[in-house]
């Protein structure tokens, strides 16, 4: 039962897909373009592990945070106090904490760019600082937390690709890597706001400063459904640039990103309850799926 509790806390399906897409870009991806990589097998798994620790940190001290709203959003789903006391999950943080930036900074120290310590070190403390302050603050929270998503596609080909080497195979998987980045964190805005819309009520009852309540929920899903239109237009831009070599990857970002997204912006406009904007939550968190997988499809598509 704590270890069923434990794995929620530390929100183990967002890790397994962290997890899923570093060994996509890894080993399919990255071989399918023969990109030239920097990290042994054994280098590129302290890194992953350094991530997702750091990741599994942050999850827990928001939910340290977050006792008061969740005992109002979610009361089924509290962990901390009902599986776990505030100081063994504070224990819990601390060791996930410190154990991810050790293996970071061991990591930046082995391949000789010490100065890649600061992306461990930088990601713990704006998680830790987003959770105590930034998530109180409009936008701001929303934004750092979605930075933080693409960052962590960004961080593998940081410490992978030789920038020194130019040729057309190696800008291409830059780019792709961009444009995916790119598309999670619009995603995960939208996402962010969603849940915020459907939180309103504990939010509110600790005197957070969310859209919601700042705006009003009528105005707050307007922006949202604006926002859809940033990976609209990012995918129809995929679609128009890459439809004549890779059919099979544009037609798939088509049926499962696209169509859903236009879906996603309509439906905002007149959802009401909060299981409407579960709803469209998750399907945002499908739609994430669905363009993580379609480096899958393109990487296939090369073979």
């Amino acid at each position: 039962m704590k270890l069923a509790a434990f794995l929620r806390l530390i929100r183990w399906k967002n890790l397994l897909l962290l997890l899923y897409i570093q060994l996509l870009l890894k080993f399919l991806f990255f071989s399918s373009f023969n990109a030239a990589t920097n990290l042994t097998v054994f280098q590129f798994f302290i890194l992953v592990g350094a991530i997702l620790l750091i990741t599994a940190a942050g999850y827990i001290i928001n939910d340290i945070t977050d006792l008061k709203t969740d005992a109002i959003n979610k009361p089924n789903k509290v962990i901390v106090t009902n599986f776990y006391s505030i100081e063994r999950a504070q224990q819990f943080y601390l060791t996930a904490n410190t154990l991810g930036i050790v293996l970071g900074i061991g990591l930046s120290l082995s391949v000789q760019k010490p100065t890649y310590s600061f992306v461990f070190i930088g990601a713990s403390l704006l998680l830790y600082f987003y959770s105590k302050i930034l998530k109180l603050k409009p936008l701001i929270g929303n934004i750092t937390v979605s930075f933080l998503i693409a960052f962590s596609i960004i961080t593998l080909v940081l410490f992978e690709l030789n920038f020194s080497i130019q040729n057309n195979s190696q800008q291409l998987i830059i780019d792709v890597i961009l444009l995916l980045s790119t598309f999670a964190f619009f995603i995960n805005i939208v996402r962010e706001i969603v849940k915020d819309i459907e939180d309103v009520n504990g939010d509110y009852s600790i005197n957070m400063r969310t859209l919601p309540i700042i705006l009003g929920v009528s105005r707050t899903k307007k922006i949202a459904a604006f926002l859809c239109l940033f990976p609209l237009i990012l995918l129809l831009v995929i679609i128009v640039n890459y439809a004549s070599v890779y059919k099979f990857t544009v037609l798939f970002l088509g049926l499962f990103t696209l169509l859903p997204l236009i879906y996603i912006a309509l439906k905002l406009l007149s959802a009401k309850t909060k299981k409407d904007f579960k709803k469209l939550s998750l399907l945002l968190k499908l739609i994430m799926f669905f363009g993580i997988n379609s480096l899958l499809i393109f990487s296939l598509n090369t073979y």
